[in-house]
C-alpha cells in the first residue's frame, strides 16, 4: 500500500533542497559581485567559485547587453511573480493537509455503490465491480441502458453470487436520469457515485467513509490515477490529474474543505443532502440551456451551497481510463472546462463561494490564468523578433525548470516522464486554447450519453468560434505590442 507520510516528507525534502540551493547560489553570485575578496578570505573551493563567476558573467553580460530592453520585458515577469507567488501559496497550504486516517474500532457506515452505464466495454466493467466487491460494499447498484445487453450480462453474472447487487434497466438516456434513479433506489445513508470505467484499489473502504465521521461533512472524493500509460495523451493526463492530487485537493480542503469538483469517477454523499434537490440536478438549467454533462459539479454546489463541507481522500485510490489519443483528449479537456466555467460562474453569481475565501481565489485564479497563459509564447515571440535570443533561451529554460519543479510529485511516481517535460510545456499552452475556446462556447455541450451524440453546434458555428477565439488571441497580442512598443 502507498505509504503517503513517507512520500510527502520525501517531497517537501526535495522541494526544500531545490529552493535552498537556489538561494544559496543566488547569496553567493550576488557576494560575488559586491564582494569578491569574500571567496578568498574563506578559501571556497576553486570550482565552486568557477561557477558563481560564469553565473555572474552571464546575468552581468545579459544586464549590459539588454538594459534598454529590460522594461518590455516587465509584464511577463510580472505575470511570472503573480503565477510563481499563487503556486508558493498552494504549494504551502497543501502542507497543511492530512488525510482522515480510520482507527482499527471506526464505525463503518453502511454505502451503497451507484454506477451508470452506456456502451461500457464489458471486460472493464467486470473489473470495477469486482474492484467494488473487494471494498466489502453494502450494495451496488447497476443501473444500465436498455441497449447495453453485454454488460446487462456482466452484471448478472457476477450478482448470481451477491444478494446485495441490483440491476436496474434504463429506459430513459442520459446519466443524470441513471445516477437519479438509483439514488432514489439506494437503501444506506451514503452513496458512492462510480463511473463504469472506474477500478477502485484494495482496501479504501475505511478510507473513504471516515470522513462521515464528521457530522459537518457532506461529500468525500477521492485521489485518482489512470489504469493505463501506454500512451503519451494518457501520460499527460496522469501528470495533469496529479496536479489536482497533489496541489489544488490538498489545498482546498486544508484551507476551508471546500472542493471545486467532487470528481464523477468516484466520489461520495450523504444521501439526504441530495435527494432533496434532485429535481434541481435532473433540470438544471445554465445560461438558458438545459446541462446533461458536468453533474459531478452539479452535485459539488448542491452539497456546499447548502452549508456542508467537502473533504479529499488522498489515501483512497482509484483509478480511471484516460484519454488514449489527441482527439479523445481535446474533446475530453473542451467538456471539462465548460463545465468549470459554467460551474464557477454559478458558485460566485450564487455567492456562496464567497463564503469560502480560499475556494473563490482558486476560482478567480482560474479564469484569470485562461488569459495570462499567452504571455509567455507572446513574448518569446516578441524576443526572436527583435534578435534578443539570450532572452529567448531564458524564457525556455523556465519554461523547463518552472514546470519540472511543480511536477516534482508526479516525477517521485514516474521518473522517466522528466522526457516528457518540453511536451508537458507545450501541452499547457494547448490547454490555454481549449480554456478559451471553451469560454467562447460556454453555452454550447455534447449530449455524451444520448442515442443521437450530435453536437448542439453546427459547422458554421464552430468556424464562427474558432475565427472569435483567434480573435481574442490576436488582440492580446496586439494590447501587448502596443504597451511596450
Amino acid at each position: 500500500m502507498y505509504k503517503l507520510t513517507d512520500r510527502r516528507a520525501s517531497e517537501e525534502i526535495t522541494l526544500v533542497f531545490i529552493i535552498a540551493a537556489l538561494s544559496v547560489l543566488l547569496i553567493f553570485s550576488i557576494i560575488f559581485v559586491i564582494l569578491p575578496e569574500f571567496f578568498n578570505k574563506i578559501s571556497l573551493l576553486e570550482p565552486i567559485q568557477d561557477l558563481v563567476l560564469k553565473i555572474s558573467e552571464f546575468f552581468g553580460y545579459v544586464a549590459i547587453n539588454y538594459y534598454q530592453f529590460i522594461w518590455i520585458y516587465l509584464p511577463l515577469g510580472a505575470i511570472g511573480f503573480w503565477r510563481w507567488s499563487v503556486w508558493l501559496f498552494k504549494k504551502s497550504t497543501s502542507f497543511l493537509y492530512k488525510p482522515k486516517i480510520p482507527s482499527d474500532d471506526i464505525h463503518l457506515h453502511k454505502y451503497s455503490i451507484i454506477t451508470p452505464v452506456y456502451n461500457e466495454d464489458p471486460k472493464t466493467f467486470d473489473q470495477a465491480i469486482r474492484s467494488w466487491i473487494r471494498n466489502e460494499p453494502d450494495e451496488i447498484i447497476g443501473v444500465i441502458d436498455h441497449t447495453d445487453n453485454r454488460c446487462i450480462e456482466v452484471f448478472q453474472s457476477i450478482a448470481k453470487d451477491y444478494t446485495f447487487m441490483k440491476l436496474i434497466i434504463a429506459t430513459k438516456p442520459g446519466k443524470r436520469p441513471a445516477l437519479a434513479e438509483g439514488i432514489k433506489e439506494a437503501r444506506n445513508k451514503i452513496v458512492a457515485l462510480v463511473d463504469s470505467d472506474t477500478i477502485w484499489a484494495e482496501n479504501i473502504r475505511k478510507s473513504i467513509l471516515v470522513p462521515f465521521d464528521d457530522p459537518l461533512i457532506g461529500g468525500v472524493t477521492t485521489r485518482q490515477h489512470p489504469i493505463e500509460r501506454r500512451t503519451l495523451w494518457q501520460k499527460i493526463t496522469d501528470i495533469f490529474w496529479d496536479m489536482r492530487n497533489y496541489y489544488d485537493l490538498p489545498a482546498q480542503t486544508a484551507m476551508g474543505q471546500a472542493l471545486s469538483c467532487l470528481s464523477g469517477r468516484t466520489s461520495l454523499y450523504r444521501k439526504d443532502i441530495i435527494t432533496e434537490d434532485l429535481d434541481i440536478f435532473l433540470n438544471e438549467i445554465v445560461l438558458g440551456r438545459k446541462k446533461e454533462s458536468g453533474e459531478d459539479k452539479c452535485l459539488t454546489r448542491i452539497v456546499q451551497s447548502k452549508g456542508w463541507k467537502t473533504y479529499y481522500q488522498s489515501n483512497a485510490v482509484i483509478y480511471s481510463y484516460a484519454a488514449p489519443d489527441f482527439k479523445t483528449f481535446w474533446s475530453q479537456r473542451l467538456r471539462w472546462s465548460r463545465n468549470s466555467h459554467n460551474s464557477d460562474l454559478i458558485s460566485l453569481w450564487e455567492g456562496w463561494a464567497w463564503k469560502h475565501p480560499f475556494l473563490a481565489f482558486h476560482i478567480i485564479d482560474r479564469f484569470i490564468s485562461i488569459f495570462t497563459l499567452f504571455f509567455g509564447p507572446i513574448f518569446f515571440g516578441i524576443a526572436l523578433y527583435l534578435n534578443h535570443y539570450i532572452l529567448a533561451v531564458s524564457i525556455l529554460l523556465l519554461w523547463m525548470i518552472g514546470r519540472g519543479i511543480k511536477i516534482l510529485p508526479h516525477l517521485k511516481r514516474h521518473p522517466k516522464d522528466i522526457i516528457l517535460l518540453p511536451v508537458y510545456v507545450i501541452i499547457n499552452f494547448m490547454i490555454a486554447i481549449i480554456k478559451l475556446y471553451a469560454l467562447v462556447t460556454i453555452r454550447d455541450q455534447k449530449w455524451i450519453r444520448s442515442k443521437n451524440r450530435k453536437s448542439v453546434t453546427s459547422t458554421f458555428k464552430k468556424i464562427k468560434n474558432f475565427i472569435l477565439t483567434s480573435e481574442i488571441i490576436g488582440s492580446l497580442v496586439f494590447i501587448i505590442i502596443f504597451i511596450v512598443r
